[in-house]
């Protein structure tokens, strides 16, 4: 039987389109996590942070496998898609809006590059991850970031039907899974197409009988005050994570305003703050861009100043790198790799540091962890606010155990078993 390999990077939202595609594939064909027993190689690409990364992948897996045959799937930009067909016409590119029909597009050698939208819901899936299911809520945004491609890729917004929305999730809880992921280019804008929002779908998934807990992916923190009373409401919800993630990207409001992000620094603050007074132990995720072209030293050090007052927990930092056909790839005042390294840096340190402080404040804690990913000596698993635990035993995935919190480190708690629940 033909032999397929699929390998997917980038965000939840990709790599659930990556299972689609296995799922797809495992209908009429052998699915290997091997790369060497493959006929066909399918690379489900993320070009979020730009080409390089993406393109030396593609470029290591034509020299090492130079006879097999290679599509390229995922976030596939009209730059990207330029230079592979220069390197290989023959490679087939399949982007994110034609991942459900991607197994006759591969087998014919047909691209499929335009816009589209699809519901990408209710497929047959091949889990990353057998407690984790990962449920898209919509494709695209509302916003036009200089600085991101996004807009190239998926286009506007386009949110799936709430009640299609609640099947795929009641799918995962029948296949077994513990967390259901709500994912989506940005959640917090969900819904504002079909006159509902992200309060309202959480309250349906919310009623779903079960034993799960949802975790809600990444959002602008733009839209937010739209429904924030709501949001607040229903995050306290038990199935909820006490998880928020809502990227700032920058401290300095010259800065955001140059990234048309639609939010000032302020009301970022007012926001996270809103949260922390309600839900006390929400974990607080940002994504953060250092050098942004103009960004001075004194910009900067706002954005330092702002991550150390709002005590915020995950930091995603990234180096600012110019994406093609993005307005910020040619602004004038592009900061010098050299800067943007050492600001990355001391951003890091901090976050460092800081994380280590927030996490000491865990030490004595007793409660249950959901086990949901092997770690390397041992198991890992998550508590209600989505902090990584890690637990020095041999535990069954999707298992639910009660953990006294012995040990802090910067990334991580470290926990010891006191009793198992069934």
């Amino acid at each position: 039987m033909h032999k397929v390999h699929v390998k997917s990077f980038g965000c939840s939202a990709n790599i659930a389109e990556g299972e689609m595609i296995k799922g797809q594939f495992a209908q009429e064909s052998t699915v290997t996590e091997k790369e060497d027993e493959a006929d066909t190689i399918v690379l489900n690409i993320c070009t979020v942070k730009g080409d390089k990364n993406a393109l030396d992948e593609i470029r290591k897996v034509k020299e090492q496998f130079p006879h097999k045959k290679i599509a390229i799937a995922g976030c596939i930009t009209p730059s990207i898609a330029e230079t592979i067909k220069k390197s290989d016409a023959g490679i087939t590119l399949v982007n994110t809006h034609h991942v459900q029909n991607i197994v006759p597009l591969v087998r014919q050698k047909t691209d499929a590059l335009t816009h589209a939208k699809p519901v990408k819901l209710l497929s047959p899936r091949v889990r990353a991850n057998p407690v984790v299911g990962i449920v898209p809520i919509s494709s695209g945004c509302l916003d036009a970031c200089a600085f991101c491609s996004t807009r190239l890729v998926k286009g506007t917004l386009f949110s799936f039907p709430p009640e299609t929305i609640e099947q795929e999730a009641k799918n995962c809880i029948a296949d077994g899974c513990k967390e259901i992921w709500i994912t989506g280019q940005d959640t917090c804008c969900y819904g504002f197409d079909r006159k509902t929002n992200l309060a309202e779908l959480l309250e349906r998934l919310v009623a779903i009988p079960g034993d799960f807990k949802i975790r809600v992916g990444m959002g602008n923190p733009r839209h937010v005050p739209k429904y924030l009373d709501a949001l607040v409401a229903v995050m306290k919800h038990e199935k909820i994570f006490k998880f928020l993630h809502i990227p700032m990207q920058a401290g300095n409001d010259e800065v955001l305003k140059n990234m048309r992000r639609g939010h000032t620094a302020e009301q970022f603050r007012q926001l996270v703050n809103r949260f922390r007074q309600e839900i006390p132990n929400i974990t607080i995720s940002t994504d953060i861009i250092v050098g942004y072209p103009g960004e001075t030293e004194e910009q900067f050090l706002d954005t330092m100043k702002l991550v150390e007052e709002l005590q915020i927990d995950n930091i995603n930092i990234s180096r600012f790198a110019p994406r093609p056909g993005t307005p910020a790839a040619t602004m004038d005042r592009q900061v010098h790799g050299n800067i943007s390294k050492e600001r990355s840096t001391r951003l890091a340190q901090l976050y460092k540091e800081q994380s280590l402080q927030l996490h000491q404040k865990w030490l004595g804690w007793e409660g249950n962890i959901l086990i949901d990913e092997t770690a390397k000596d041992g198991m890992s698993g998550r508590n209600d606010s989505y902090k990584t635990v890690i637990v020095r035993e041999n535990l069954p995935l999707g298992s639910i155990v009660r953990v006294k919190i012995v040990e802090a480190q910067a990334w991580c708690l470290i926990g010891k078993l006191t009793t198992r629940d069934a």
